[in-house]
């Protein structure tokens, strides 16, 4: 027997004791059960997303995109992207990702998702680009990406600063609009 008959006969007979192992766990359960019901109640996420919300309460909501107008107790306004603003109420279930909503502040780029004008989660955009520095002066420099767009950066929360020609990875918070406060540099090799 030859080494590429043994394997596929290795092979066969594994996916026939998966399948055959899977046939007698669901007859095991019945018809009256849902097959799943047991995993479900582990994961409410649903398969390898346990502990995300339920999508009932997601369903019908919409994403804004936009820049913080203004915060106050029960009431956030986005200036979005086309210019308009849009002003949701907010409550004690409203959660700001990595944060409390009333440290959000004016002109802060985020992403609010709503339901019947109301924020469920807020988020604030992160910045992820890549280029070349150049102009590094103190904690100030500026990124040349890929496209020939040049952003300035501000490196105060970097302890190991960029050289000029360095072609790094950052990721942060764009703060007033053009200037992204760096939170993580990665040097990528030349």
């Amino acid at each position: 027997m030859s080494k590429k008959s043994a394997w596929a006969g290795a092979i066969v007979a594994a996916v026939g004791l998966t399948v055959g192992g899977i046939a007698v766990a669901t007859a095991a359960e019945g018809h009256d059960s849902a097959p799943n019901a047991a995993f479900a109640e582990r994961h409410p996420g649903g398969p390898g997303k346990p502990g995300r919300p339920d999508k009932a309460k997601l369903k019908d909501s919409t994403l804004v995109v936009g820049r913080v107008k203004s915060v106050e107790t029960g009431k956030l306004t986005i200036t979005k992207d086309d210019g308009s603003d849009v002003s949701l109420t907010t409550d004690g279930s409203t959660k700001l990702r990595g944060g409390d909503l009333a440290g959000l502040k004016a002109d802060q780029r985020v992403t609010v998702r709503v339901k019947d004008g109301k924020a469920l989660n807020v988020a604030l955009a992160k910045a992820n680009e890549r280029g070349t520095i150049k102009d590094v002066n103190g904690n100030n420099a500026t990124l040349v990406q890929v496209d020939g767009l040049q952003t300035p950066l501000d490196l105060s929360a970097v302890s190991e600063k960029p050289k000029n020609g360095d072609l790094v990875t950052v990721t942060g918070t764009v703060s007033d609009g053009k200037t992204i406060k760096v939170e993580q540099l990665r040097q990528l090799p030349k």
